[in-house]
């Protein structure tokens, strides 16, 4: 199972507004080229992210991101839910009505099951913690210098 782009984005781009002075707003530019996310699909992503009352945006010449609420106020599971809304291994499980086999298939429970499970996990996850894991990260790296 792969986790959508757009939820892997949008966690990264949270995890990296959390690190970020919270009386600034980052541009968009910033955050695309520290996060190598393109910067158009960043664009949508933050508008959803904004809907969804995780990040504060304003255009302009001082305009960008920046977080709108703490950043231990936000799981995982909540990102999923603003800008994917589904994490399910199979197509099935969204959409029955597309599947042949639904009203009798023994897997689609399973695999619904699986998805539920998943969800749980990610609600307990929350982008404070993915801050600290990627700081302490950061800090064990070895800094390179060229000779």
């Amino acid at each position: 199972m792969l986790v959508p782009m757009k939820v892997d984005y949008g966690v990264r781009t949270l995890v990296y507004l959390a690190q970020q002075n919270q009386k600034d707003f980052t541009s968009t530019s910033d955050i695309a080229l520290a996060q190598h996310i393109p910067e158009p699909y960043l664009l949508r992503i933050c508008s959803e992210l904004q809907k969804s009352g995780f990040i504060e945006s304003r255009r302009g010449p001082q305009g960008g991101h920046k977080l709108a609420m703490a950043a231990d106020s936000i799981s995982v599971r909540d990102v999923v839910n603003s800008v994917d809304y589904s994490l399910a291994p199979v197509d099935c499980v969204e959409e029955p009505d597309g599947c042949r086999l639904s009203g009798a298939c023994s897997q689609r429970e399973l695999w619904s099951d699986v998805e539920m499970m998943l969800l749980e996990h990610l609600s307990k996850v929350k982008i404070s913690e993915l801050v600290n894991q990627q700081v302490s990260m950061t800090a064990a790296v070895p800094v390179r210098t060229n000779f």
